[in-house]
């Protein structure tokens, strides 16, 4: 990492109370693919630099919560689109993490190698392929085009797809963080 680490023994009060979200609850049970909180008490991942600007980093925790245990679109599609998006981005952190998380939702090592070969995985719901074809397009173009945007809003409603907007562009900037601090996963 770029920067050094905030021992949580120096942490201010802002900071150590964004620490204690990753600490404490449902991001911090053992059943969890990945923890943010190394064995020593260090945060890694994401956390490790929005602790530098604890009401930036509160903010994003918030909405990182909504976006990873908040969505009414099913895990697996969700983890398919963060996926998608730490491989555009080439983000090592980012794929290190929902590689598990994607695992947990049910993703087989098969389908996590298509997505790592720019392949679709096999077997996808209509859900899962909507949330697969439309990632993509945002991604290779910004946007999605009126077709794509009516194929898309009607597979997984307006509401839905707000939501995958969302997860890819904070997924996107999640990404662009942790390349510039130089974020990587655990030894």
């Amino acid at each position: 990492m770029r920067v050094a680490h905030v021992d949580p023994a120096d942490m201010t009060d802002a900071q150590r109370a964004l620490y204690d979200r990753y600490a404490t609850g449902p991001r911090a049970t053992p059943d969890n693919p990945f923890l943010l909180v190394a064995p020593d008490g260090r945060l890694q991942g994401p956390p490790a630099i929005w602790v530098l600007s604890p009401t930036f980093g509160s903010a994003l925790q918030q909405i990182g919560a909504a976006v990873r245990f908040g969505s009414a679109l099913p895990a697996r599609a969700c983890e398919i689109a963060i996926l998608l998006v730490g491989h555009h981005h080439r983000s090592p952190f980012e794929l290190y993490a929902h590689e598990r998380a994607g695992a947990a939702a049910g993703l087989t090592p098969a389908d996590l190698a298509a997505l790592a070969d720019g392949k679709d995985p096999a077997d996808l719901t209509e859900v899962e392929s909507a949330v697969l074809r439309s990632t993509r397009a945002i991604l290779d173009h910004g946007t999605l085009d009126e077709t794509e945007f009516r194929e898309a809003s009607g597979v997984l409603t307006e509401a839905g797809l707000f939501e995958l907007v969302t997860i890819v562009g904070y997924y996107t900037m999640v990404a662009l963080q942790l390349a510039v601090f130089d974020v990587r996963p655990p030894a």
